[in-house]
């Protein structure tokens, strides 16, 4: 008795569709060697190490820290990826023969991202912790300020090839605020265009970044950057530029001091 099988037709309908199933079965990578979702260039809480002098007085600003991809599974066209970001940011006077720390602030995000050809999205837990350090209070005039946020962030970027770079718009609910515990929400856009080849390992571009605080009366903090990346590899720079920065202060316990700030950085985006 012949046992059933399957006919020639039927073999062949799924030697042709075996490889899309292929195709769709997720890989997992470990610790990938590129981000999916794009710095926010000109923020000035982005992650990075940096270092940028204030033109404008005796002011330094250290950035210590970066953004770091943990894992990526790729399936069906999309990938998701997961990161950790972590930077410490300092203020420093710089006198003759002294450097003061003036203040110092804390960042960490937890993301969890999504990529398709054109679009990705974020979804993410962050921490700001902002403090004087110890001669801060002293230098700056100003009492003392605990200044703490949980928050909660919906973010997307897309490519705008036409711009040569990408536009983003971020949502922020930060659901645990001090000293501010009933203006929880920022709202914050922009982007980063140009990106024209000088040479080999030399590119220009321009970046904006502009943030709406409840915090302050739907106030915004502005700020645009020109500047040149050099050896970029795998999405990571190096970055000389120059960023005006107007509007209320990102240093937590200072929120509600407006500024106009003109910054030289030199920036590794790590």
């Amino acid at each position: 008795m012949r046992k059933p099988g399957l006919s020639f037709p039927v073999l062949s309908i799924l030697a042709a569709v075996a490889p899309c199933f292929a195709s769709a079965q997720p890989v997992l990578e470990f610790f990938p060697k590129t981000r999916i979702f794009p710095l926010f260039t000109a923020d000035a809480l982005a992650h990075q190490l940096s270092l940028s002098r204030v033109t404008d007085n005796r002011e330094w600003i250290g950035d210590v820290g970066g953004s770091w991809p943990l894992a990526e599974v790729s399936v069906s066209g999309a990938d998701f990826q997961g990161s950790v970001g972590a930077t410490i940011f300092n203020r420093l006077l710089k006198t003759p023969g002294h450097i003061t720390v003036s203040t110092i602030d804390y960042k960490v995000d937890l993301p969890v991202d999504i990529r398709t050809p054109a679009l990705s999205v974020r979804f993410g837990y962050g921490h700001i912790s902002s403090h004087f350090a110890d001669a801060g209070i002293l230098i700056l005039g100003y009492h003392d300020i605990s200044s703490v946020k949980d928050y909660l962030l919906l973010a997307a970027s897309r490519d705008v090839p036409l711009l040569g770079g990408n536009a983003y718009a971020a949502v922020y609910d930060v659901y645990h605020h001090l000293p501010e515990p009933e203006n929880r929400w920022m709202i914050q856009a922009g982007g980063t265009f140009g990106n024209i080849p000088l040479s080999a390992w030399a590119t220009l571009y321009g970046a904006i970044d502009v943030k709406w605080k409840e915090e302050v009366s739907w106030g915004t903090t502005q700020s645009f950057q020109a500047g040149v990346r050099l050896f970029t590899r795998e999405g990571r720079d190096l970055r000389v530029c120059y960023t005006l920065r107007r509007g209320f202060e990102d240093r937590g316990q200072l929120y509600f001091v407006s500024t106009t700030a003109n910054l030289i950085s030199l920036v590794i985006d790590v």
